[in-house]
């Protein structure tokens, strides 16, 4: 457990007994009470004396809670309390480390606008920065890549699936593919995924066996949940092993191939540090012509040939032949249409 939560332990069992004027603290109590509340909390103790004289220092600094501690004679002893009584430190302003940690959380948190179930975040960090001293400049410091324009989610079709997902329900959906017409279908609703600044819904059709995804940009009018036609994943499933194998969200039939790759210089380096997938491997040695041969192990589908395109001619397909001969029919298509006319 991190220090400084241990030590927010301490300064939480020490605000109990300084606020208590009904009994006297002396040093050797307030040592007792920490250890029992680290004991309580993540079962270690072993806080020293010397600790908990370092921890009142805190409490009563201006980088801490600015709390007025008396310590008060009592024959050769001496016994600790607030000087006013009530007194406590969750009722004082954050001090500069809660500061820190509020931060940090909230730059974690924020990743996650955009989404539906987390709109409550833009109404916390509001709240913070104005009732705080978080910061004057509240400003974004770090970016996550989302879209909040995306068809759908402002429907909420987001919050009704991760629902149904949860209460374990099956969904009527309207959906409308690209190029096709609309159809109404029945679906178990299991996982959803984000590629390419986008969301999907990895579900069961109630007549198939496998699995499809479902864009939710293409949804369209309600979805209406039912509570008889849900079909149950297996409890072993595990979606990371299912994507394991692919790049994006299409798990095809297809067997999983060597693909090897040949790299111009230019975006070797990029590509060395942010991988196009997990099983991408480097030869070592460059080719004559200074390219650098790289090699996945993956599902040949729609988003790798769309990952590969979007290389232009830095990227060259040698193998398997399947996608080498897509890739020139591609290239041969985009080289018609920029064809002078």
């Amino acid at each position: 457990m991190p220090t400084n939560k241990n030590a927010q332990i301490r300064y939480q069992a020490l605000d109990k007994c300084l606020g208590n004027w009904g009994r006297r603290y002396y040093i050797e109590d307030l040592v007792e009470a920490c250890n029992k509340a680290l004991y309580m909390y993540n079962g270690i103790s072993g806080v020293k004396k010397r600790q908990v004289q370092e921890d009142l220092k805190f409490m009563e600094s201006v980088e801490g809670y600015g709390m007025l501690i008396d310590r008060i004679q009592d024959g050769h002893r001496r016994y600790y309390r607030y000087r006013n009584r009530n007194a406590s430190i969750n009722e004082r302003p954050f001090n500069q480390e809660e500061l820190d940690l509020v931060s940090d959380a909230l730059t974690l948190l924020t990743r996650f606008k955009g989404i539906p179930q987390f709109d409550w975040l833009d109404d916390v960090e509001k709240q913070l920065y104005t009732t705080s001293k978080l910061g004057k400049d509240s400003r974004a410091i770090v970016s996550f890549q989302h879209n909040p324009y995306l068809k759908g989610m402002d429907k909420g079709y987001y919050k009704q699936i991760f629902n149904a997902i949860v209460d374990k329900r099956a969904i009527e959906i309207i959906y409308h593919p690209f190029g096709k017409s609309s159809r109404t279908m029945v679906v178990s609703p299991y996982h959803l995924k984000q590629y390419n600044n986008r969301w999907f819904l990895i579900a069961k059709c109630n007549n198939y066996e496998k699995l499809f995804n479902f864009a939710i940009d293409r949804l369209e009018g309600d979805i209406n949940e039912l509570s008889n036609k849900y079909e149950p994943l297996d409890e072993e499933f595990d979606f990371d092993e299912y994507f394991e194998d692919v790049i994006g969200v299409s798990v095809t039939d297809t067997p999983i191939e060597d693909v090897v790759l040949y790299v111009s210089e230019k975006e070797f380096n990029y590509i060395d540090t942010k991988p196009l997938h997990p099983s991408q491997v480097v030869k070592k040695e460059p080719l004559p012509d200074g390219r650098r041969e790289i090699n996945l192990k993956v599902r040949v589908n729609y988003e790798l040939r769309a990952l590969l395109c979007s290389y232009g001619d830095q990227i060259e397909v040698i193998s398997p032949q399947s996608l080498r001969k897509k890739m020139k029919e591609i290239a041969d298509s985009l080289s018609k249409m920029y064809a002078e006319k």
